[in-house]
This record gives structure tokens, C-alpha cells and sequence, in this order.
């Protein structure tokens, strides 16, 4: 049975509609109707319905403007317009967002079922689609294998030897990738999937579900590797809204195809094919956050938003250290640390320091004697220093404090940034409510964050939503202007963040019971006595 949400601004006719078709016999069921597009979007948030059947031109937000929003919110939903214009130009837009069905009013009762019933067959369709596919012919059975022997050990980190950026590349135009010299931008993911008892179900056939619900947005390719679908997904620009709403419609189509929860893990984005392993466990590290704020789509960027390039550049130091020390000469290897030395970032030369007694110990212990790493670990102060020599109950007790109160600091920093994104946001809608474009998306890339992740924050800090929180603030300035000067209702909607001043009065009126004018006379009966 199909989930229905039914918006239309002629209230005889909506109420006509639901009353006279049968829904039930034909596979659906209304779960909300709407009589304007503000009412319609809230009820697709709130129900998430496999279908929205609207009005194209309707009070406050058009046909247009809802199925876009409805695209962001809920993209797994799709849509059926109605509408008394027979206009190409219409059609066509509704074409372009993704709508299932255009239909021309006046429609009957009758008329409208046997579209319906057109309608289920073609949502039947799509999920058949989705549960059958990847059956492919030899051809492309063949191209995925070589794909998967090429992207499978870069992702994962097993490659013996790592070839240049530009061979890598070579690589993927010869197996028909893309192009060795287009510009690209690539970005990695996890997913995993639970069924209705909670228990781990993630297996082959989410492939299929993954690559035919995320390719409608990006390229992409998806592995099962150890329990979990890793997907590898790159573009020809930064098209990162385009994949956070591909994410999803992927959750919501696992929740509608088999019943199963999908959580994702997404790293940063990133340009050249050889950063594959690090985006890789930047993905499996972000699918597994589970403090504040962590949605169903977890981005890496929402928990450690820090710049790494300074940490990258030390880590592939490393390996140029490691070949140094096995056959590199004296003078080599000292104009080397030196020119290490030469970052005057004291965060960056602590973990220098690190990075190089662990490089220099595994070194010498892989093509040396006990004995004699014994006698370099002993000979060595700066070891001492740092507790390696003494193997003490101590030292193993001091080594667990100090586990713990990293670990202390990583979450009491997620709690106090959490709260600190959310006050931040705040004070952008407070400073910036008259801008009637300011949007979640736009307050969330100005702090860096997903849109998903600040949602999250600000119903967990504020106990409320971000359009509630920023139409409580436009209504509070509205009150001020209403009851305390003399501007026209079109002028302070304008103010406001409104252009459209019936929109305005809807809010107005809905926030605070009585219509502006009703406000204003209310406000100047109570001064006058």
C-alpha cells in the first residue's frame, strides 16, 4: 500500500477527490492532505509519502517550487501534477523535477482512478527495477570486474605498489572509467543496512539498490567488502548537494524496498584517485559516530571539521623517512629532517615527533635483531623520555590515562561544538532574517557542516526545527514592526524575509492566532483605553 499526500488550494474539489476514489482498491492510502504548498512540504517532512499528488499553481509555494523542495527533503517521493493550464512550458518543468505523471483539469473521479491505477503500475515498476538490478550481460560483467581489481586495493589500502597519480588515471581510461586527464572530483561512502529487528542484513543485493538509486545524481561504483557496501563516487564538479540528496533517496528507498534502516558514512571530497584509502576510512570513521547529532547521513567534515593538510603532508613524509633509513646516505637523511623542521607549527612538530620514533622504530625492528633495537631504544634519551624503555605497571597505567583523556577531550569537544554550531546558527538567522533566501543548506555550508547534521543539532539543542527557529525570529521582528510603527503590512513583510505578503499573513496568523491587521487594531484598542 502506497503512502498518499493530497495538495490542492479548491477546497470542494480535494475534499471531492478524497471522498469519491476508492484508495484503498487501487493500492493507496491518504495519510495527509493540504490545502497550499507550506501545509503540503510540512506534511511531506512529516509523513515521508511514496506519492504526492498537487495542484501545479497554488497559494503561497507553486507546484514548481514544492516539488523542488520536496526533491531535497524527501527524494524517494514522487509526484503527479494537476493543473487547469495546458502548458508545454509547465510540462516540461515538471518533467525536469522528476514528477511521475502530468494531469489537465477537469478531471473526474473516474478519470483520476484510472491514472492512479497507471500510476501504482509505474511505481511497481521502479521497485521491481531496483530489486532486480544488476543483472548485466557478459560485457559489462567483465567491466565491473576490472573495475573492481583497479578501485578494490586503492580504497582499501592493499596495493603493494602505489602507481603515480597519472598511471592510476591511465588506468581508469584503458578500463573505461573516465578519462585520464579529465578533472574530476571523487568522494567515498559506507553504508550499511539493518533490518526491522535491528539486526545487520547488508549484503549483495544493496549493490544493486545503491548503484541504480545514486547514479541518477553521480558516476559511481559500489563494492560489498566486509560487511558493508563501499561506494566510490565521482563528478565533473562539486556536486555535493546532489549526492547528500542521492543519500537520501537511497535511506528512504531501503526503508521502502525491504524495510531496512541505512546509516552512511561520507568522506571529505577529494581530487586526486590515490587519496582513495584515506576518504575510505574517513567514510567507515564517520558511519560510526553515533554522539550528537549523528543522522543517518554522517559526513566526516561534521565531527572533524579541522584542516588535515598538514598532518597528510607529515604522514607521506613518512614513507620517504622510512626508504631513507634503509638505503638512503647520512647526508641525505639529515637534510631531510631539517627541511621537516622547517614548519613552525608547534601542533604540527609534536606529531612530527610522533610520527618519527614510530617510523624509526618499526624500521629497525623489521631488518634488525631484538638486541640491537633494544640497545638503540636504551642508547636513545629521547625514548626514555617518552616511557619507552621502562615497561613498568606504571608506564602501561600512565599509557591508559592517557587513552582515556584523549578520548575525553574528542567527545567533550563534540558536545561543546555541537552547541557552538547551534548558537552560531542562531545568530546568522537573527542577523540575516530579511533575507529571504537564507536556507538550512546556506547556514550549514557557512559553518561548514551537512544540512542533515545542523537539522539534527538544532532539533536536539533547540527543540525545534530550523525553518520554525528562523520563522519564530522573522515573527518576532514582525510583532515589533506590527504593534510599534506605522509601515504597511507589505512593507514589513518585505522586512521580514517575505515578498509575498499573503505568505506573510499566512505565518503571521498561524504563529500567532489573529491576522497583522487584527493584531494591529487588537494593539491600538488597548492603547486607546
Amino acid at each position: 500500500m502506497y503512502t498518499v499526500v493530497f495538495a490542492d488550494d479548491e477546497t470542494e474539489l480535494r475534499q471531492a477527490i478524497l471522498a469519491r476514489i476508492d484508495w484503498e482498491s487501487i493500492g493507496f492510502r491518504v495519510v495527509a492532505d493540504a490545502e497550499n504548498g507550506v501545509e503540503a512540504l510540512e506534511a511531506v517532512e512529516q509523513y515521508e509519502p511514496d506519492l504526492l499528488i498537487t495542484d501545479i499553481r497554488m497559494p503561497l509555494m507553486t507546484g514548481l517550487e514544492l516539488a523542488k523542495n520536496v526533491r531535497e527533503v524527501c527524494p524517494a517521493t514522487q509526484i503527479v501534477f494537476l493543473s487547469g493550464y495546458d502548458d508545454f512550458g509547465y510540462a516540461r518543468e515538471a518533467i525536469r523535477e522528476g514528477v511521475i505523471s502530468y494531469l489537465l483539469k477537469p478531471i473526474s473521479a473516474a478519470e483520476l482512478t484510472e491514472e492512479l491505477v497507471r500510476v501504482r503500475q509505474k511505481m511497481d515498476a521502479r521497485l521491481e527495477e531496483i530489486r532486480s538490478a544488476g543483472a548485466g550481460d557478459r560485457a559489462q560483467t567483465e567491466k565491473r570486474l576490472a573495475v573492481t581489481e583497479f578501485l578494490l586495493p586503492l580504497l582499501l589500502g592493499t596495493s603493494d605498489d602505489f602507481d603515480s597519480e597519472e598511471q592510476l588515471r591511465a588506468q581508469a581510461e584503458k578500463i573505461g572509467l573516465f578519462g585520464a586527464s579529465e578533472p574530476l572530483h571523487f568522494c567515498v561512502a559506507v553504508a550499511k543496512f539493518k533490518d526491522e529487528t535491528d539486526n545487520p542484513c547488508t549484503d549483495k543485493k544493496h549493490i544493486s539498490l545503491t548503484e541504480t538509486i545514486l547514479s541518477k545524481y553521480v558516476s559511481v561504483c559500489a563494492f560489498f567488502v566486509n560487511g558493508r557496501i563501499v561506494i566510490f563516487a565521482y563528478s565533473d564538479r562539486d556536486n555535493s548537494e546532489n549526492f547528500r540528496i542521492a543519500m537520501q533517496e537511497l535511506i528512504q528507498s531501503a526503508a521502502k524496498v525491504y524495510k531496512e534502516r541505512c546509516t552512511v558514512g561520507i568522506s571529505r571530497r577529494f581530487e586526486r584517485i590515490s587519496a582513495c584509502a584515506g576518504a575510505y576510512f574517513e567514510a567507515v570513521t564517520a558511519r560510526r559516530y553515533s554522539a550528537e547529532g549523528a543522522t543517518s547521513i554522517r559526513y566526516i567534515t561534521d565531527q572533524e571539521r579541522g584542516s588535515r593538510h598538514e598532518y597528510e603532508y607529515i604522514e607521506k613524509s613518512v614513507f620517504r623517512l622510512e626508504e631513507l633509513l634503509k638505503v638512503g646516505s647520512e647526508e641525505d637523511l639529515s637534510a631531510f629532517l631539517d627541511e621537516l623542521y622547517r614548519e613552525d607549527n608547534q601542533r604540527s612538530i609534536d606529531y612530527l615527533v610522533i610520527q618519527i620514533l614510530a617510523t624509526v622504530y618499526r624500521t629497525v625492528s623489521t631488518v634488525s635483531q631484538k638486541e640491537a633495537l633494544s640497545a638503540l631504544v636504551a642508547d636513545n634519551p629521547i625514548y626514555a623520555r617518552v616511557g619507552f624503555v621502562e615497561r613498568s605497571e606504571t608506564v602501561r597505567e600512565e599509557l591508559r590515562r592517557l587513552c582515556l583523556d584523549a578520548r575525553g577531550i574528542i567527545s567533550g569537544y563534540r558536545t561543546q561544538s555541537s552547541q557552538l554550531l547551534c548558537d552560531r546558527a542562531v545568530a546568522i538567522i537573527e542577523a540575516e532574517f530579511a533575507d529571504e533566501s537564507l536556507t538550512l543548506t546556506d547556514v550549514s555550508s557557512r559553518l561548514g557542516v551537512s544540512p542533515n547534521y545542523l537539522s539534527a543539532l538544532i532539533k536536539k539543542n533547540k527543540k525545534t526545527n530550523f525553518v520554525s527557529l528562523l520563522t519564530a525570529c522573522r515573527m518576532r521582528h514582525a510583532y515589533d514592526l506590527i504593534v510599534c510603527s506605522t509601515m504597511k503590512i507589505l512593507e514589513v513583510a518585505e522586512r521580514c524575509g517575505y515578498s509575498d505578503q499573503h505568505y506573510f499573513s499566512y505565518c503571521f496568523k498561524k504563529h500567532y492566532g489573529v491576522s497583522p491587521n487584527k493584531m494591529r487594531e487588537s494593539s491600538r484598542s488597548a492603547d486607546e483605553s
